[in-house]
């Protein structure tokens, strides 16, 4: 675990004011008769994959548990390869439904799931170096990435590039030109689709990690392959994305015009994370 120590004692205490934020966000819940722990949002009961995986960057300095989570995500993995969202075994805050069932959960619209999967499971083997762990996670790591860059909800053909429905960046619900009256979170066959940045950055590191994961196991072809599809998913992406300035917001395959909406002027959430996930080039 993570000790600072400093003559002013600023960062000791900016440390410990870390440990203890991080510490209100541990959930812990029975799975299969197995203790999952994980890092959710305080005002939510589930334990949502992209939660656990972007808080690990700073949780595994402090919780010894890095694994449980992505183990039972994996266990509980489709056949396809697709990965749910999030697990929850008590009712929403918000629900009138009382039942404390176990609940399993994907959001169709997302498509930045399968990612955030493979991103913790990377943190968390570089955190604890449990090789053996790490190595029995493989083949469900790798069938994560075949899914988000093979299935027809997910990857389009043409482009070459993740695709999804027409959602405010990341968000989970999408736009439906009124055709629905709350949140939209199906896809359906009025779906409006197109390409998001957010998607194909994180396709692009997901898939350097695996390769990194797989060479570890001595899999030395396929860390390979999946550098060589990550070299090119970037270069796609960045010669249909980029705008000069910046990730454009979305580039629609489904044509669409908003009134007063330009994707082109549109500086959207996602845009610091091409340079963090390595998807922008010092060219660009």
């Amino acid at each position: 675990m993570l000790t600072v120590r400093t003559p002013s004692g600023r960062w000791q205490r900016l440390s410990e004011q870390i440990e203890a934020f991080l510490a209100q966000d541990i959930i812990s819940l029975q799975i299969d008769g197995k203790q999952v722990r994980g890092f959710r949002s305080p005002d939510s009961p589930s334990l949502w994959i992209r939660d656990h995986s972007d808080m690990l960057r700073g949780g595994i300095y402090f919780e010894p548990d890095v694994f449980s989570a992505i183990e039972a995500f994996a266990e509980h993995q489709s056949a396809n390869g697709r990965i749910f969202d999030f697990v929850m075994v008590q009712p929403l805050r918000h629900s009138p439904e009382k039942e404390n069932w176990e609940r399993w959960v994907r959001v169709p619209v997302e498509a930045d799931v399968e990612f955030r999967f493979i991103k913790a499971a990377f943190l968390s083997w570089r955190a604890s170096g449990e090789h053996a762990r790490l190595h029995a996670l493989l083949p469900a790591l790798e069938r994560a990435l075949l899914y988000a860059t093979s299935h027809p909800l997910r990857w389009d053909d043409h482009l070459g590039l993740v695709k999804r429905p027409y959602t405010i960046d990341t968000w989970d619900f999408d736009y439906t030109a009124g055709r629905h009256d709350w949140l939209n979170f199906q896809i359906t066959e009025h779906t409006y689709w197109g390409i998001f940045h957010g998607d194909n950055s994180g396709i692009y590191e997901a898939a350097g990690l695996l390769a990194t994961l797989l060479e570890h196991a001595g899999e030395q072809h396929k860390a390979d392959t999946w550098r060589g599809f990550a070299s090119d998913l970037r270069q796609r992406a960045n010669a249909l994305l980029f705008n000069g300035r910046f990730y454009r917001h979305f580039h629609k395959i489904t044509p669409l015009t908003i009134a007063g909406v330009n994707e082109e002027q549109q500086l959207s959430l996602s845009t610091p994370m091409a340079i963090n996930r390595g998807l922008a080039t010092h060219d660009i």
